[in-house]
Formats: C-alpha cells, structure tokens, sequence
C-alpha cells in the first residue's frame, strides 16, 4: 500500500500512527514522494502530485493508494492523471473530505469504486487508537472487501425503497466539480452528502447550484450525513431547516442519519457501489 498526498502537505512524523496501524492490519506500506512537499496549501505542484497518482496506479507492486489527508487540492491535479492508466489498472484507492474530487474524477474517468472515510493522518490517533466503527467498516471492506448494513436512515419524507448507484461525498467539493468532466452523472444514483464549517445559508447555496444544474433529475435519493461546526445565527437558521426545504426542492426521496462526515465517529462507504435503503437501513452489494 500507498500513502500520498493529493491535497494539501503532511509531514511524515503526521502519519507515523496510521502507517503503523494500516501495518497492522497485514500491509506494507511506503510513502509517496509527495509526502513532506510543500508549495503554499499545497503538498508540492500539481503535476507531481498528479502525476505519482498516475505512476502508482501503474506499479503493480502497489495493491492500494490511501490519501494520507485532505485539506485543499486534490481538484487540481485531476487534469493531471492518466485515467486511461487508472482504468487498465483498478486498485483500492481510499480517502476522505477533499479526496472526494479525486475519487469522484476517479469514478466518471475510471469508473473507478473507491472507499471514501478514512485518512491515516487524523484518524488513527497517536498511539494507535482508532473510532471502532471506523476500525471494523475499513478492516471489513479491505481484507473481506464487503460493507456492513447501516441502520438508524430516516426519511424526511416518504421513504420507501430506494436503491442504485453509492454517489457523492463533501458537499462543497461535489459542487465545485459542476461543469467539468470529473463529476458523474447522479441519476439513478443514491447520493450522499457533509461538509464541515460551512453556514447553513452555504450549505442551502451549494445545493441550490446542484439543483439549477440539473444535478438531482433522476436521482434514486439523496442521503445526508454529519454537517460539522455548521451553525449560524438566528436568520441562518438551522441545517435540518436547509435540509427540509431541499426536500421539498427534488424529486427523490430524501433520508438523514447517515453516520459519515467530519464528525468522531463515520463509517466507510463505497463510492461507485450499489446500495439500497429499505426500512430504515442502507445497505451494500457484496464485492463493491
């Protein structure tokens, strides 16, 4: 396995508890040569960031690439990547917050099915620790390659059954990839969606951009998870409220309590994966 930085720079002292713990789980792992880089927010220029996604996608020594953080950049380098060469040569590929860019170019490129949730350099704490949920959803979808029902999903409206294609990721980056070439078509797709830091008044602008692009026509559902640190004042409102009224907006069924975003605790999901809601639990096709 892998460790880089697609985004913004991580020293190697960051990631010494998630490669000693990714070490446990029975994996060799090796740095990327964009480990310690630095150029402004970035973890060294994009073409060299883009391009050791491309080359250890070609090494066939190298079974999986984790994003070692997020932060800000993984957008730019995706017209850096040989996804002809990513096609040829699918691997594991996990990551989290900004990763959702790459993993989303990854899917529309590639068609690539990666696992979103999970970064060496925030969730395994020093000395090892690591969420239990987290520790059992990652340890399942890489050494058993299947994914754990999710009970605990409501509607906000009429529910019902529900399935297609697992979509999405942070809400802010899904929204930045509007008119490129990196964002996959979300219809007949099951759509998830958090962010982290952002107003209530954002949040209801960002989805409004996905709604005037067309983004939401035939959309299988669309399921929200953490929205973390996104408070505002008395005329924001509330998340719950954008939530409600976006439900109000689409066509699809619309479900919250999905245990993923920049919370303490998430599980792992499967971006490009089949997935079904029925009776209040979210479901996954074997062998994503």
């Amino acid at each position: 396995m892998a460790v880089v930085a697609p985004s913004s720079s991580v020293q190697p002292e960051a990631l010494a508890s998630g490669i000693s713990y990714l070490e446990t789980l029975g994996f060799e792992v090796v740095s990327g040569d964009t480990i310690g880089l630095e150029d402004r927010f970035l973890a060294g220029p994009d073409l060299i960031r883009g391009s050791e996604v491309s080359r250890l996608f070609a090494d066939p020594s190298i079974r999986g690439i984790f994003a070692a953080r997020g932060g800000y950049g993984s957008a730019r380098i995706l017209s850096e990547v040989d996804w002809a060469m990513v096609e040829q040569n699918p691997k594991v590929l996990v990551g989290f917050s900004d990763t959702t860019a790459l993993q989303l170019g990854a899917l529309a490129r590639a068609n690539l099915v990666s696992y979103s949730g999970f970064l060496p350099n925030v969730d395994v704490a020093k000395g090892g620790g690591i969420d239990p949920d987290l520790d059992r959803s990652l340890i399942e979808a890489l050494l058993h390659g299947r994914f754990d029902a999710i009970d605990g999903i409501q509607a906000v409206d009429a529910g019902g059954r529900t399935e297609g294609r697992l979509v999405g990721g942070c809400l802010s980056l899904v929204a930045s990839l509007v008119g490129t070439p990196y964002l996959p078509p979300f219809d007949s797709s099951v759509v998830f969606l958090e962010d982290v830091g952002e107003a209530p008044y954002r949040i209801d602008r960002m989805l409004t951009q996905l709604i005037q692009a067309g983004v939401f026509e035939g959309t299988s559902a669309v399921l929200f998870g953490q929205f973390v640190r996104c408070d505002g004042d008395d005329e924001d409102g509330t998340v719950d409220e954008v939530i409600e009224d976006f439900a109000g907006r689409v066509q699809c069924p619309v479900y919250v309590g999905l245990p993923y975003g920049h919370g303490a605790t998430r599980r792992l999901l499967p971006v490009g994966g089949y997935a079904t809601i029925e009776n209040d639990r979210l479901s996954f096709e074997r062998g994503v």
